[in-house]
């Protein structure tokens, strides 16, 4: 009857470790699953931000680009201007 005892001892203590880990495991993968979607939702943050950068940055080189235009034309009017200058 102290062996049965002890069996049954033996299978509870082995039932309540078996729940505890199980019990762990849920709470890991709901942590690890919660870590998952903030590092999700960060990433699409990430994208938009880089979205909006770049957007930002193809007006900025357009706006560069005209400035230079602009630059360059009265470069050449100025040097037409000075070379009517020198011819007289």
């Amino acid at each position: 009857m102290l062996q049965q005892s002890k069996g049954i001892k033996v299978l509870a203590l082995a039932a309540v470790v078996a729940l505890a880990a199980g019990c762990a495991s849920n709470s890991s993968v709901e942590k690890a699953q919660s870590t998952a979607d903030e590092a999700l939702r960060t990433a699409q943050e990430a994208k938009q931000t880089a979205s909006s950068a770049q957007q930002a940055a193809a007006a900025a080189s357009a706006k560069a680009d005209k400035s230079q235009a602009c630059c360059n034309e009265v470069q050449s009017k100025l040097d037409r201007v000075f070379e009517r200058s020198q011819r007289k």
